[in-house]
């Protein structure tokens, strides 16, 4: 098998079924399987996927995992050449999965690739990061940005791939569409599991980058993505959460210490 398609559903059934479809239609030219696993949906969202997608590797969770755990289970299961997370909340546009396999075939020092995400509109939408640190914080935190606004862009200002044209060497990719190279993650390891929801593709991409391999954007491949525009006091606590571990695992006590003080939160 050359890719493995994973979607994590959590009551998500119109949703992924689109999703589901999607794949379907536009991916040619590669063997791809698809797992899709279910964080314990209520709304009928398993059963639509066994009625409708007989061909999908659905799995059941009798609880939901968050978004990393419920994809390693499925890493685990694949034998596939490469794995592909897709959100459920995503529509393929083009034939991406064949544009993603080509590229890291003929690039083995890639260790991760994704693709541009775009609104209904096809208005560009953040696909990619920079990791985290301690001099980005500093600026954040007292206001160093505004006096030293172009020093700050150029080293610190969350990136933004409208502005890139080209493929182009990222630290980071949105966990909404990543390719990952499966025998690196059989050798660092998935998902951080410490990690319910948020930065968990951070934190695997910072992985890759330490075990000398790149992680790149691709332009060219193009997906929608209908991100939910509202931010939770829940989801806002799980944000704020996962940052905190982020930064105490990846960056530094110090600025872990302070995000915490900050945040007045503990990591759940």
């Amino acid at each position: 098998m050359d890719v493995s398609v994973i979607l994590v559903s959590y009551n998500t059934l119109d949703l992924t079924r689109n999703c589901l479809k999607s794949l379907y239609e536009k991916t040619n030219g590669v063997n791809f399987e698809i797992f899709v696993v279910d964080n314990n949906s209520k709304d009928g969202s398993p059963e639509m996927v066994e009625r409708e997608f007989p061909d999908v590797k659905l799995i059941r969770n009798s609880e939901n995992k968050g978004f990393g755990a419920a994809n390693n289970i499925a890493i685990k299961n694949s034998n596939a050449k490469y794995v592909f997370c897709l959100n459920t909340d995503t529509l393929l546009t083009g034939n991406s999965i064949k544009q993603f396999f080509d590229y890291m075939e003929q690039n083995p020092d890639v260790g991760a690739a994704g693709g541009q995400l775009t609104d209904v509109d096809v208005n560009f939408v953040s696909s990619v990061g920079i990791f985290a640190g301690t001099k980005r914080l500093l600026f954040s935190l007292f206001g160093l940005r505004y006096i030293f606004p172009r020093y700050y862009k150029k080293k610190f200002a969350l990136v933004k791939a409208v502005n890139y044209e080209k493929i182009t060497e990222v630290d980071s990719i949105s966990g909404a569409n990543l390719f990952l190279r499966k025998s690196l993650i059989d050798k660092i390891g998935a998902f951080d599991e410490q990690f319910f929801m948020y930065f968990e593709e951070t934190d695997l991409c910072y992985r890759i980058h330490k075990a000398g391999y790149k992680v790149m954007f691709l332009p060219e491949s193009k997906i929608i993505h209908l991100e939910g525009k509202s931010f939770s006091p829940l989801k806002m606590r799980y944000h704020r959460s996962s940052m905190l571990r982020y930064y105490k695992k990846n960056v530094g006590y110090l600025p872990y210490l302070i995000l915490r003080f900050l945040f007045f939160v503990k990591p759940l």
